[in-house]
């Protein structure tokens, strides 16, 4: 398809029968304290800031406060410190240089990566930037039972030179941003703040740039099927594999995170065989759901199994016109719904099939698959990663993204992927109990 996924962008989600995860490493993945340290933009500013210095930033044509306090004077940070590489703590001017190479080369290299903090149980995704002379940026999302935890981390080498931290409550409303404050480097607030950072490169640094692509096979009763012969390939054909499932009908497949498009075929005794055709992977994919797919011998198949996700032949059920977008939910169980959230203002609609401009949000959308029976209850429920469904989303000229069910998985939300202002698609995958958001308000 030309059309494709730009970079993206709880309580612990649990497998129904086993937890793959693709792991930053076995350290654990701890945020940054909430405590003291933290100066929050919109208080009232403190003495050390009061004192800090000012100087003309050219690049953002407006001044903003810089300062490094050293044996308890305040230094200014000239430019031509990042030209001698002596670049020291805070930096915002070269954070905000990172950004914006970011955001207009694609010469920096990211990958995501997912996994559990150790101390919390919350699932952590880590986004990871590299340019030529290594790691320069590391995004940590921490999905938790209160909210949403958002922090940065800038380096140089292995110094880190900038810190800053979005939170949000667990409905996606209030949300605040801090920046760590580390002007007292002795401190148990800096200490814990610089460990955070160094532990977080430390993890980086063992990515392996792999994304998780998992499911299931079945037969047409609900039951499982072992040693169902399962193999991927791309559509350049230089990427083979092969695996059986388990006793539980799972398997997995590690493939790189980067561009491409790979098809399954499932095989097992004398039944026809089926397949999941146009899987998607780009960078910033940590996991892929294949869904369940369902083999039976000839005459007797229930389900058509045989997905083709990009189908570029297949039209927009719902009339559109340029700009607009189509998300279309196909399901065998009526309680699935899906939801489609304003990033500006938390507005949302909901339905089986939903039109929207993703032009009409600055931030952009977030869509979610809810399973209205059980989202009001508090107990965790895995009917959506035993519905057999498939979330696709069209443009007026056909599909340009779709998505199958997380198998296995348990909770009530599933939050498909978000949609930038300019209809840039990233795949989230993660499932969630009970809440409203979990969108990022700043």
């Amino acid at each position: 398809m030309k059309k494709g996924y730009r970079k993206a962008g709880t309580i612990v989600v649990s497998l129904l029968f086993s937890l793959i995860i693709i792991s930053c490493g076995d350290a654990s993945l701890e945020q940054l304290p909430a405590g003291a340290g933290y100066t929050a933009k919109q208080d009232e500013p403190t003495e050390a800031e009061e004192s800090s210095s000012e100087e003309t930033k050219e690049a953002a044509g407006e001044t903003e406060t810089a300062k490094e306090e050293t044996a308890g004077e305040t230094v200014s940070q000239p430019e031509s410190k990042k030209a001698s590489g002596k670049i020291e703590y805070p930096d915002k001017a070269y954070a905000d240089d990172i950004d914006a190479k970011i955001s207009a080369s694609s010469a920096y290299n990211y990958t995501k990566t997912r996994a559990n903090d150790k101390k919390s149980g919350d699932i952590v995704d880590t986004s990871i930037y590299r340019d030529k002379s290594g790691i320069v940026k590391i995004v940590t999302e921490d999905h938790g039972s209160e909210g949403r935890l958002v922090s940065e981390y800038y380096y140089d080498g292995n110094n880190i030179v900038y810190i800053k931290r979005y939170k949000t409550d667990i409905y996606g409303i209030n949300s605040s941003f801090t920046e760590a404050d580390l002007s007292d480097p002795d401190s148990e607030y800096a200490k814990e703040a610089k460990g955070d950072a160094d532990e977080v490169l430390k993890e980086a640094k063992k990515d392996t740039g792999k994304a998780l692509l998992y499911g299931y096979a079945g037969d047409e009763q609900g039951g499982v099927l072992k040693n169902v012969t399962v193999k991927l390939r791309n559509v350049a054909g230089d990427y083979t594999g092969e695996t059986v499932t388990d006793g539980d009908g799972y398997f997995t497949f590690q493939v790189p995170q980067k561009e491409d498009t790979y098809s399954a075929s499932y095989l097992y005794d004398n039944c026809p065989p089926t397949s999941v055709n146009d899987i998607h992977i780009v960078p910033g994919t940590p996991e892929y759901s294949l869904g369940r797919n369902f083999l039976a011998e000839e005459g007797k198949a229930i389900h058509e199994t045989d997905s083709y996700l990009l189908n570029a032949k297949k039209k927009s059920p719902v009339t559109l016109k340029d700009g607009e977008y189509a998300a279309v939910l196909t399901s065998d169980n009526d309680k699935m719904n899906m939801r489609l959230v304003n990033t500006d203002d938390q507005k949302d609609e909901s339905g089986k099939q939903i039109k929207f401009n993703p032009s009409n949000s600055v931030k952009g959308y977030a869509l979610f698959v809810e399973d209205e029976e059980y989202l009001s209850k508090e107990d965790m429920a895995g009917t959506i990663g035993r519905t057999y469904m498939t979330v696709t989303i069209y443009d007026r000229n056909g599909i340009i993204a779709a998505f199958r069910e997380p198998s296995g998985r348990l909770g009530t939300l599933w939050k498909v992927c978000t949609i930038d202002d300019k209809g840039g698609i990233a795949i989230s995958g993660i499932m969630y109990t009970d809440s409203k958001g979990w969108i990022l308000s700043e």
